[in-house]
Formats: C-alpha cells, sequence, structure tokens
C-alpha cells in the first residue's frame, strides 16, 4: 500500500501518527484480526517429496489488516497540502483496490505474498467515536485528518509441516467367493 502511495511522489511512511516525521502521509497498522469467513476453510493440503512421503501443510493464518491514514499539515499552507495529499492517496487506493501479482512484493521470495495472491484495499469508514478511540492511543498528539482501510485476505503461512514415510508395501486380504464369514 505504501509503494502504491508514494507513486503519486507524495512523501509517506509506515509509522504511527506521533512519530511521524516531517512526512505529509503517514500508514498505521492499527488492529489484525482473524478473518472470520476464511477460518473454516480447507485446513491443510497435501504434497508429495522426491522421495515419495506424503507432506502435509497446515493451512495459513488469514488475517485482516486494518490501517489508519493520516494526512500531517505543515508550514503555511500545511491543512489545504495535507487534503491534497490524503485525496490523492485515496484515490490510488480507490483506482487500485485489489492487488495482485506483480504489485505484492516480499524481501524473500520464498515466502508470504505469492503471484496468485489477492489483496483487496477498501476504504473502512469508521465512527468518530471510533476515530476518537484510536487517538486516544496517542496522548499529547493533535488531531490530523485520518481515513481508515481494510486490507484483506492477508495470508501467513504455518511452519508446521507433518510428514508420513512413503508406502513401501501393501497387504490385500481376498476372501474366496461364497465363503463364509467366521462369526
Amino acid at each position: 500500500m505504501l509503494d502504491l502511495i508514494k507513486t503519486t511522489g507524495i512523501d509517506a511512511e509506515l509509522s504511527s501518527p506521533k512519530s511521524a516525521s516531517p512526512k505529509r502521509l503517514t500508514l498505521f497498522l492499527y488492529k489484525v484480526i482473524e478473518n472470520a469467513y476464511l477460518k473454516n476453510a480447507e485446513s491443510s493440503t497435501q504434497t508429495t517429496d522426491l522421495n515419495g512421503r506424503v507432506i502435509e501443510q497446515q493451512a495459513p493464518l488469514t488475517v485482516d489488516l486494518y490501517y489508519l491514514l493520516t494526512a500531517h499539515s505543515h508550514g503555511a499552507n500545511g491543512m489545504f497540502e495535507a487534503h491534497k495529499a490524503l485525496s490523492r492517496a485515496m484515490r490510488v487506493l480507490y483506482d487500485n483496490g485489489i492487488l495482485r501479482g506483480s504489485l505484492l512484493h516480499t524481501v524473500d521470495a520464498t515466502t508470504g505474498l505469492t503471484e496468485k495472491s489477492v489483496l483487496r484495499v477498501t476504504l473502512n469508514p469508521i465512527t468518530m467515536e471510533d476515530m476518537t478511540r484510536i487517538w486516544s492511543v496517542f496522548p499529547d498528539t493533535p488531531y490530523e485528518i485520518s481515513v481508515t482501510y481494510l486490507v484483506t485476505p492477508v495470508e501467513i503461512e504455518s511452519a508446521r509441516q507433518l510428514g508420513t514415510a512413503p508406502v513401501v508395501d501393501q497387504i490385500h486380504e481376498q476372501g474366496q467367493r461364497g465363503a463364509e464369514l467366521p462369526a
């Protein structure tokens, strides 16, 4: 999300509104909850390695991320510039509400988001009471114009794997036709 916002040429950073440097926008992760709709999805996947062992991979934890996007006013035209920066960032997030493929990357290409991953970024309107609760976490910090966003579904891979030995022998017992089974 931050990279998308920076494409507009706006100074932005991942930090709390309290510790904001002279950047125009801050993006702060304020809540993470498990995605209730995907909680009961398929619990595991099974693959076979080169030695014929069956490897069962635990399904990922799927979470929803809630972000606070805050515009900071600095200088003489600070309030106007803050509103302009916020509106440009909101437009970019609206235009790119579905992130997939090459827009998603991690430091380690073998973990995290994959080419199949799809994230939805949506404006998450909240009440003034909820916004006040969020801002109460930053005492002595003056309120700045802010909006909240939801990013979902974000998968966190499980480290749990179960491996079983390959099947090397099978014994089939067949009865004779017409023979009675012992009681």
